[in-house]
């Protein structure tokens, strides 16, 4: 214990000793450090105090800042919720705001609707929307207020509302966001060529790679046309997504989470809505030779060796079912393959199931969830 206790002497005294040299004050690394140790304690009470002496003696205003913000957590912590919400309020009217002006702004509102007073909280998310709106914690205040005005004011209001907002800040970083939030509630409350609308009209705004929002939005698109039975239209627009896909200079993609989502509907839209096979088989077979970090690949596999099979070409589909075995040896559908063509043998390593499922040997989508 000794030796521990004078580790941690020698420890503290070259981080002061680097303080001074580095021009901190001694006294405000040393306050800072005890709220620390105060912190990891659980002492939330006496760390709001230390951090609080901290930011009294901190050089640096941004220091003082980030040591008087965290007081006010510690005292959250603590349970002092009063005490947290008039510290987390003044650093939320500091003028000129600070670094830590809108995550206050946040907490506290979050703090109101948590402890009783959810109107005063509500209305700080909308403040924190309307004054930082190029904060990255005004992206989910608007979310988590646009899901509030949809409980209690109904979606379509929550439309209204965005558009307003759309009017004032559409070309601040927030922009993007309040126009798919409108998009999304326009698709849910029925209204399919308008959400459709305004799914392409971001798109065409926010294109890629500078819309977070680009590849959700043709693919909702997409699912709107699949529905009003456009489903050239459909394809259209996830083939639009996929044309910018990249290929890595060194390894790989930069893969989006939707872009295989998107191969397979491609796929199945031309084989169970156009009855394509030849275009649909195509596509699975991307699938195989694109995506070569896909889960999907033994799946793309056996759908195209099925469409074969149904088209009267069994060497080529066993073929395919030859590739699947040998590449994915552990696959689901390696005891179909052997079940469909006497000439596929499993590998001697195989962890693959013994028996074939029904349900795998008929042309089906695999499942992108």
């Amino acid at each position: 214990m000794r030796t521990a206790a004078r580790l941690a002497s020698i420890a503290f005294f070259a981080l002061t000793l680097a303080a001074c040299r580095g021009g901190k004050d001694p006294n405000f690394v040393r306050a800072f450090h005890e709220a620390e140790r105060a912190q990891t304690a659980g002492r939330y009470a006496e760390a709001a105090a230390r951090f609080d002496e901290a930011a009294a003696k901190a050089p640096d205003p941004r220091e003082k800042g980030h040591a008087a913000y965290l007081a006010a957590k510690m005292l959250e912590r603590s349970g002092d919720n009063a005490g947290a919400s008039a510290r987390l309020e003044s650093i939320a009217r500091q003028e000129p705001p600070t670094e830590h002006t809108a995550r206050a702004l946040y907490d506290l509102a979050d703090l109101r609707i948590a402890h009783g007073e959810p109107d005063k909280g509500y209305a700080d998310l909308g403040t924190l929307i309307e004054k930082h709106p190029s904060s990255g914690i005004s992206t989910h205040a608007l979310v988590r207020l646009a899901a509030h005005r949809d409980e209690t004011s109904g979606q379509k209001d929550t439309v209204v509302w965005l558009d307003g907002l759309g009017e004032r800040l559409g070309k601040s970083e927030l922009g993007e966001t309040i126009a798919y939030q409108a998009a999304l509630r326009t698709q849910a409350t029925g209204d399919l060529p308008g959400a459709h609308a305004r799914f392409l009209a971001i798109v065409d705004r926010w294109p890629y790679p500078y819309g977070n929002t680009f590849d959700d939005s043709l693919y909702r698109a997409s699912e709107i046309d699949e529905t009003l039975g456009r489903n050239e239209e459909a394809i259209a627009h996830l083939n639009r997504m996929l044309a910018e896909r990249e290929t890595a200079h060194l390894l790989g993609t930069y893969q989006r989470p939707r872009y295989t989502q998107a191969a397979l509907r491609i796929a199945t839209l031309y084989r169970d809505r156009l009855n394509d096979r030849a275009k649909a088989r195509e596509a699975f077979h991307r699938i195989y030779t694109d995506f070569t970090t896909s889960v999907y690949r033994d799946d793309a596999l056996w759908q195209e060796a099925e469409l074969y099979r149904l088209d009267g070409d069994a060497n080529t589909a066993c073929s395919r079912a030859s590739t699947l075995v040998r590449e994915f040896p552990n696959s689901r559908y390696v005891p179909c393959a052997e079940a469909k063509c006497p000439n596929v043998a499993r590998p001697s390593k195989s962890d693959a199931p013994k028996k074939c499922h029904d349900y795998l040997v008929r042309a089906r989508e695999p499942s992108a969830n």
